[in-house]
């Protein structure tokens, strides 16, 4: 049976208090538990949750912000009980000053964990011919990331290359039609006679319907938002400042359409620097640790972070201010709440 939620954060407080203690070789006087986080007057520790391990980093640093000052924060230390993840954010923190330390929980012990390697290069999966045109044809922007060809409609995905040896005549990918996996199975039994360029238009004629200035809470016009603002701003560069920018693959490879991910594009600023532009929108916890992989990857000489002018935050600027590299954070026009 689950826990209820308030028993499950008694628990998880308590495991973080004994591993604290254990650490510090006894009894201590620090503060108590804060959900996932103890401040023990010196050092904040924060234990990365159950659901979302790699959040830790920037749940963390957000947190810290609350204590200590920009020009002394406090010390942060990370515990993660899975070693995959512990190893990638300790990799992650080196982007930033004064970084975090990173521990694998054994047992009641913590041991340091070694930075991870370089992420492996995706095994790409090729476009049919004719796909930049399939999609261009109507209204569709055609983009790879992550190794697998895409189409988007103001950051919305409504088609995809799949390898699908069963449903190809000589067994190479097959394009599918649908927003998100369950619509393009959907869409793959229900397609009939129909060709995949009308099959797509009408695909991406329902997005724009919803996808627009005013549209509201529809699905349609309210996942993805990072990567809307995003192809806005790819589309009028100048609105942070530059003369070009395009996209690159996010950090981390999407589960799913519906959990945020920070949408990342490289552009060249006036006097021919490499900028990294990351948009996001809300208070994501995944937009710390995701920055640091891509400064690590892209190795730009700034960076800019865009979001919604109402979500331009202290403590975010406080966070996004520990990066290695120079950092503006900035307000920009969203084109789901334009006049």
């Amino acid at each position: 049976m689950a826990l209820d939620p308030e028993r499950r954060s008694a628990l998880r407080g308590a495991k973080l208090r004994a591993l604290v203690v254990g650490a510090a070789g006894g009894p201590t006087d620090g503060g108590e538990p804060d959900g996932d986080h103890l401040f023990d007057g010196t050092c904040l520790w924060t234990l990365a949750s159950e659901d979302a391990p790699e959040t830790v980093l920037g749940t963390a640093v957000l947190r810290a912000g609350r204590h200590g000052t920009p020009d002394a924060p406090v010390p942060v230390r990370l515990l993660v009980d899975d070693p995959m993840v512990a190893a990638v954010v300790a990799r992650r923190a080196t982007a930033l000053h004064d970084p975090p330390e990173v521990f694998l929980v054994d047992g009641r012990g913590l041991v340091p964990v070694e930075p991870a390697g370089d992420p492996v290069e995706p095994v790409e999966v090729p476009a049919p011919d004719g796909f930049d045109d399939l999609c261009r044809g109507v209204g569709v922007e055609p983009l790879r990331e992550h190794g697998t060809w895409r189409g988007e409609v103001l950051g919305l995905e409504v088609v995809r290359v799949v390898d699908d040896p069963e449903a190809s005549p000589d067994g190479g990918p097959v394009v599918r039609v649908g927003v998100g996996r369950f619509d393009r199975e959907a869409g793959a039994i229900m397609q009939g006679d129909r060709s995949d360029s009308e099959v797509l238009a009408a695909a991406a004629d329902l997005v724009r319907a919803q996808r627009r200035t005013g549209a509201g809470a529809h699905p349609l016009a309210t996942l993805c938002r990072e990567r809307w603002l995003r192809r806005d701003l790819c589309a009028s560069p100048d609105l942070v400042g530059l003369a070009d920018l395009a996209p690159v693959d996010p950090a981390d490879e999407r589960p799913n359409l519906r959990d945020p991910s920070p949408a990342p594009a490289v552009g060249a600023g006036p006097d021919g620097e490499r900028v990294l532009v990351v948009s996001s929108v809300g208070v994501d916890p995944r937009l710390l640790g995701a920055a640091c992989e891509l400064v690590l990857r892209e190795r730009p000489d700034r960076v800019v972070v865009a979001l919604p002018a109402r979500d331009v935050l202290p403590p975010v600027e406080r966070a996004l201010a520990r990066l290695r590299v120079p950092t503006s954070v900035v307000g920009v026009p969203c084109g789901w709440d334009r006049a």
